[in-house]
C-alpha cells in the first residue's frame, strides 16, 4: 500500500460493540460497524467513494473481497508485537517467557496478521503476571497507538517511517492454543509451570488437565481448601477441594524442588461428612516413592502462585 495516498472519501471503523464509545472520539466522522453483516452493507452502498477501513478489536476475519472494496487501504491494530501473529498472543508471550510485549498496526491482507507493518509499540512485562493482567497492560498501549495514527488515516499528516520489524512465522490458530493449554501428569514440572503461567489466570481459564485420557478443567485457585494430615502408616495423606472445579491438582515439592503432581480424587468420607463436596478430594503418596534422602516435603495448590496447603510442609523422620 502506498502510504502517501490522498485522504479517503470515507473511513469505516470496524470494532467490537464495547469499544465504540472509546474509539469514536478518535474517528468522529467514521462509519462504525461491529460485525461483518454491517460491514457488508456499508461497503456495498459506498458507490465510487474511496474507502479506508480501520479495524480495532473487531473479532472477525475480513474476507478478501471486502478488502478489495477498500480502495484507500485497510489497516488493523493487532494486540501483540509482530512476534505473535494470530490468536491468543498474550498466552504465547507468557509461555515463551517474553520480557516485553506490545501492539502492532499493519496493512490488513487476506492472510491473517501478515500485511506490511506500519508501527509497533512495546512495553515491559512485569514478572509473574498472568494473561489477564497482560491484557490490562496491552489495552492502553493499543489505544495510545490508535490515537497517534488516527490523523494519518484521514490524511491530516503523513504516516511515520515504516519500522524494520517483520512478522515471526504464520498466525497461530485457536486450535494451536488449545493444544498448548493442556497439562498432563507426565510433563516435566518446568513445562507444567510454563503452561500454568500462560493460561491459569481468571475463572474463565481454558487450562485443562488430562489424565488417563480424561480431560477436565484445571482447578482455578483462590477457592481451594485443604489439609495435609501427615504420615499415616507408610503414606502421606491429605485433601484439597475446590467447590468450583474439582478435582484439584496438588504439587509435591521435595527439599524445595518440584517432584510430582497428584490429582486429589481419592474418596474421603470424613471430608464429605464435613460438607466439602462429594468427598472425592483426597490424595496420598507412599514415603517409599519419595527420593532417597528426602527430608522436607511440601504440598502446594494452584492460586495466583502455588500456595502451600495448611499442614505442610512435613519433615520426614530420619
Amino acid at each position: 500500500m502506498d502510504l502517501a495516498l490522498p485522504p479517503p472519501d470515507q473511513v469505516i471503523l470496524a470494532t467490537g460493540a464495547g469499544l465504540v464509545s472509546i474509539l469514536k472520539p478518535l474517528f468522529p466522522d467514521a462509519t462504525v460497524v461491529t460485525d461483518l453483516s454491517q460491514l457488508d452493507t456499508v461497503l456495498k452502498s459506498s458507490g465510487q467513494r474511496s474507502i479506508r477501513l480501520i479495524s480495532v478489536g473487531f473479532g472477525h476475519i475480513i474476507p478478501a473481497w471486502m478488502l478489495d472494496l477498500c480502495s484507500a487501504g485497510a489497516i488493523n491494530f493487532h494486540p501483540a508485537t509482530p512476534d505473535y501473529p494470530g490468536s491468543a498472543s498474550n498466552h504465547l508471550a507468557l509461555y515463551e517467557g517474553a520480557q516485553r510485549f506490545g501492539v502492532t498496526a499493519h496493512i490488513t491482507t487476506a492472510a491473517v496478521d501478515a500485511g506490511p507493518i506500519l508501527a509497533v509499540r512495546y512495553f515491559d512485562i512485569p514478572p509473574g503476571i498472568g494473561h489477564r493482567s497482560l491484557d490490562e497492560l496491552t489495552f492502553p498501549c493499543l489505544l495510545s497507538l490508535v490515537g497517534e495514527l488516527a490523523p494519518c488515516f484521514y490524511g491530516h499528516r503523513p504516516f511515520p517511517p515504516r519500522p524494520s520489524q517483520s512478522w515471526r512465522g504464520p498466525a497461530r490458530r485457536r486450535s494451536d492454543i488449545l493444544l498448548l493449554a493442556q497439562i498432563t501428569p507426565d510433563m516435566p514440572p518446568t513445562e507444567q509451570r510454563r503452561r500454568w503461567q500462560a493460561f491459569h489466570e481468571g475463572p474463565d481459564s481454558i487450562l485443562t488437565y488430562t489424565q488417563a485420557g480424561h480431560r477436565q478443567p484445571y482447578s482455578a485457585g483462590g477457592r481451594t481448601r485443604g489439609w495435609v494430615d501427615g504420615i499415616i502408616g507408610n503414606s502421606i495423606h491429605g485433601w484439597a477441594y475446590d467447590p468450583g472445579r474439582p478435582p484439584v491438582t496438588v504439587r509435591i515439592e521435595v527439599d524445595g524442588r518440584p517432584f510430582r503432581n497428584l490429582l486429589a480424587d481419592e474418596y474421603r468420607g470424613d471430608v464429605a461428612a464435613a460438607g466439602q463436596g462429594d468427598g472425592l478430594c483426597g490424595f496420598s503418596i507412599k514415603t517409599s516413592d519419595l527420593p532417597t534422602g528426602a527430608e522436607r516435603i511440601d504440598f502446594l495448590i494452584p492460586s495466583d502462585e502455588w500456595c502451600r496447603i495448611p499442614g505442610a510442609p512435613l519433615t520426614l523422620p530420619a
